[in-house]
């Protein structure tokens, strides 16, 4: 497959397989003066063809990405990047095109593998890997085995990288480690761990979010522009690569950061809760010259995000009753661009500080929260569910390690904390960390080198542990337990007893009723279970407004509950050739008996109207009776 391609990769694991393929072009032209990131491009596309589905949009076609597109894109991308030789900046794409996911625990058990071409980097412009799922079963990983295949189709394509690189998934299922679980075992695993690495035991890439426990399994901008006329292009470059190697040795020799603090040194903390009323929670949050808005909106269990039926069967979470939004505006750093919606990395710190909150807000909280964050959103969130009245089961906070390391001197490295955006651009490493006071619970790894040893990564963690607790401790200050009351904003969720024989009065001819006391008290009403419905109102007082519309209602047409094989009075009201209609006693209103129900046994005057009667009930409903052993007297 994909003979034409610069690299290409079928990587199959039990029934499944992943087609990943690399793609370049050649040029003579130089990169552009400046230009230290790697141009590299990862597209990552499910399909419902892979699980045996016709799309369910409009066009019955396979449309964009999904934003869980994107963010395995983000996985795959931050995996291989860092392998790329420092200095090359030429463009590069990767595709990967999946056929199917793993579902054991070896990744990748057969590989074929198609080349062409030979290494030369001085001619590549562009590099692309495309993933797309061509067939997935109900216990497949595509994201672990996308990975493994894109790893091994660059390996194997012309392009100038270091690898290879191999991903594992972990999970913890009881306190016990499970390595590449499936699906079925995921959903009761208490941590999603997504690692890769490279050789000599280094780690490049890590995504996790799980509950705070697992900590102990883990044991702004540049300011500096060249703007010198007198520079042509290339000394330029040789100008900003000078200045790097000031800032390493600056840090690593002197321990010296370009804002005077030390290397484990948290900027100012400054928080403010409620700073709206009207809102159902709010937060103010900056560190540094940081600064995040936080907010949480409440709504009704409706209001849920319901994943389509094939990113069901993909793998994506059916209902999600948590999300958090995470929004970059362009003047946030006083520029000016076109609103397009989110990007990759909007959608990327979203998802990050999601998995860093929704592990401490209860399951049977019945809201939703919508914020606006990266790491410092993470705290700022948590104080927007602290304000909102959320029974967090613990506050969470967030900070970024950085790495500076010095190889031409081979000087010890230096892991910085809580670092600012001049020390992401200059250094080696940028690893988001978010957790309680009792552990981990979301974290990122994106490296520039290839890959970190044990004791960096250990030194990261510790470095971590620190920094979140320092910032836990600001927190407290201003806000350490949720709010005892919801502010008289905040719409109110309850439920009502309704018995089964009486959810027909509410609910028949379409939900007539029930729509009526909606439209009168702007109250929701859905079905909880069968003895109870829930109520969603945008206050108390509508609540109960529409808790005395619905007591009023059923108490006109209240009928007592009657025990199987009951002995009951009733008269006759009414007769038909169908039947007869009897009035029992505390009924409302008569109720038709056929006369394939009336006992064959001759009773005394049994078509006279007024007559007192006995029977057997076996069932009672607005539609009729069931009953047996009918007897006059």
């Amino acid at each position: 497959m994909a003979r034409f391609a610069s690299g290409a990769v079928v990587a199959s694991c039990g029934n499944n397989a992943v087609l990943s393929t690399c793609v370049y072009r050649k040029s003579s032209g130089e990169p552009q003066h400046g230009q230290d990131f790697v141009p590299f491009l990862v597209d990552f596309k499910q399909s419902a063809a892979a699980v045996g589905k016709i799309p369910t949009n409009y066009l019955r076609r396979e449309l964009g990405q999904t934003d869980a597109d994107i963010l395995a894109s983000r996985v795959i991308d931050r995996s291989l990047r860092p392998l790329f030789p420092r200095g090359w900046t030429n463009e590069t794409q990767h595709s990967m095109d999946l056929h199917l996911a793993p579902n054991s625990i070896l990744p990748i058990v057969r590989v074929a593998l198609m080349f062409s071409g030979e290494k030369d980097a001085r001619k590549l412009i562009n590099v692309k890997i495309v993933v797309k799922p061509l067939c997935v079963d109900d216990e497949g990983d595509a994201v672990l085995l996308g990975l493994n295949a894109a790893a091994s189709s660059l390996h194997v394509s012309a392009v100038p990288w270091l690898g290879p690189v191999a991903a594992v998934r972990v999970g913890l299922v009881d306190g016990k480690l499970h390595l590449n679980p499936n699906r079925s075992l995921m959903k009761h695993s208490n941590m999603d761990l997504l690692l890769a690495g490279c050789d000599q035991r280094r780690t490049v890439m890590i995504e996790m979010d799980g509950d705070s426990e697992v900590r102990a399994l883990c044991e702004e901008r540049l300011y500096y522009i060249l703007t010198d006329p007198s520079h042509d292009k290339i000394s330029r470059d040789e100008a900003i690569s000078r200045v790097n190697r000031i800032f390493s040795m600056l840090i690593v020799d002197n321990n010296m950061r370009c804002d005077g603090r030390g290397i484990t040194d948290i900027r100012p903390i400054t928080i403010t809760v409620d700073v709206f009323k009207r809102l159902h929670g709010s937060s103010l949050f900056q560190r540094g010259q940081t600064q995040v808005m936080s907010t949480v909106t409440f709504d009704s269990p409706a209001a849920a995000f319901h994943s389509d039926s094939i990113s069901q069967l993909l793998g994506s979470q059916r209902k999600k009753m948590f999300m958090l939004h995470y929004e970059f505006p362009s003047y946030a750093t006083n520029e000016i661009a076109t609103s397009r919606g989110s990007n990759r990395r909007e959608l990327g710190h979203g998802a990050l500080a999601e998995k860093a909150l929704k592990h401490v807000v209860p399951k049977e909280f019945p809201y939703k929260s919508n914020g606006s964050s990266s790491m410092a959103s993470v705290c700022g969130g948590s104080l927007a569910l602290l304000d909102a009245g959320v029974p967090l089961t613990s506050s969470v906070a967030g900070v970024a390690i950085g790495l500076v390391t010095d190889k031409e001197a081979k000087k010890p490295h230096k892991v910085l904390t809580d670092i600012l955006g001049i020390e992401d651009y200059a250094g080696d490493m940028d690893f988001k960390i978010a957790g309680s006071s009792r552990g981990f619970t979301a974290m990122q790894l994106d490296v520039k080198i290839p890959g970190l040893t044990r004791a960096q990564l250990s030194e990261s963690f510790q470095s971590a542990t620190n920094g979140i607790d320092h910032i836990l401790h600001k927190m407290s200050i201003l806000r350490d337990r949720p709010r005892e009351e919801f502010k008289e904003s905040v719409p109110v969720v309850s439920s009502m007893r309704l018995d089964a024989y009486k959810r027909q009065t509410l609910f028949r001819a379409g939900g007539l009723h029930a729509k009526a006391v909606e439209a009168e008290t702007d109250v929701k009403i859905y079905h909880e279970d069968d003895l109870h419905i829930g109520l969603f109102a945008p206050n108390k007082q509508r609540l109960e407004e529409a808790k005395a519309l619905i007591t009023k209602l059923l108490s006109e047409t209240d009928e007592p509950m009657f025990a199987f094989g009951q002995m009951v009075s009733a008269e006759v009201v009414e007769l038909q050739e169908r039947g007869a209609l009897l009035q029992l006693a505390g009924v409302g209103r008569p109720i038709f008996v056929p006369n394939s129900q009336l006992n064959a046994t001759p009773i005394r005057h049994s078509s006279a109207s007024g007559l007192q009667v006995r029977f057997r009930l076996h069932f009672v409903s607005s539609h009729g009776l069931l009953i047996s052993h009918c007897e006059s007297y």
